[in-house]
């Protein structure tokens, strides 16, 4: 009986400790991701970009006939068609201006759906944009064999499709290709337009 209290209680002497090393960890990561933050800012005060050399940049590789091919996107819309710059082009124009940190935490995460925020911050003017997703933890299929159906509805062919439950890899897919998108729009907020409208014309070219 004494042995058996005696455990107790060095167990619950353990608990605040581990509670310690927990909070001392997580202050430890706040401050190292606070560090790199501020090192980041540092690095771009000392090293702004140039417009004309950016514009250079992002034109070369306009230039590229496969470049070009990826870096315009036409999809129909309705009864027209919308077109823009894509996300390939974006991936060009953040490596051209630099000084730029994208990021994509999870700010909220339950069974059903998880929230995204995405950020575009430019280290240079300290202007952060962003964007909230919310991703429901659902894809659409047409087989439904082996997976918890929650709802089916018809699409525009007439045929039955299934909302399913999402398997892990399946909801990063669906995360990365919205978040793609998002960022291609964030990104394009920090590039001047002249520079976007001389790049169209590039790769129309």
């Amino acid at each position: 009986m004494a042995d058996q209290q005696q455990g107790k209680s060095l167990e619950l002497s353990q608990q605040p400790m581990a509670m310690e090393k927990r909070e001392l960890a997580s202050d430890v990561l706040a401050s190292m991701a606070r560090a790199q933050v501020q090192a980041r800012y540092i690095v771009a005060q000392g090293k702004p970009r140039d417009w004309d050399v950016v514009r250079q940049r992002i034109l070369k590789d306009c230039e590229r006939p496969s470049f070009a091919e990826t870096a315009f996107y036409r999809k129909p819309m309705g009864n027209s068609t919308v077109d823009g710059l894509s996300i390939r082009f974006a991936e060009s124009a953040q490596r051209a201006m630099g000084n730029l940190m994208p990021e994509r935490p999870i700010i909220y995460d339950d069974a059903t759906k998880r929230i995204v925020r995405i950020t575009m911050t430019d280290l240079e003017s300290n202007v952060t944009h962003y964007k909230d997703v919310i991703l429901e933890k659902t894809v659409e299929r047409k087989n439904s064999k082996g997976r918890t159906v929650l709802a089916q509805r018809l699409n525009s062919y007439g045929e039955v499709v299934y909302i399913v439950e999402a398997t892990e890899d399946e909801l990063l897919t669906k995360e990365s290709a919205i978040s793609s998108k998002i960022e291609r729009q964030l990104t394009l907020k920090v590039l001047p337009g002249d520079i976007q409208d001389e790049a169209k014309r590039a790769i129309r070219d």
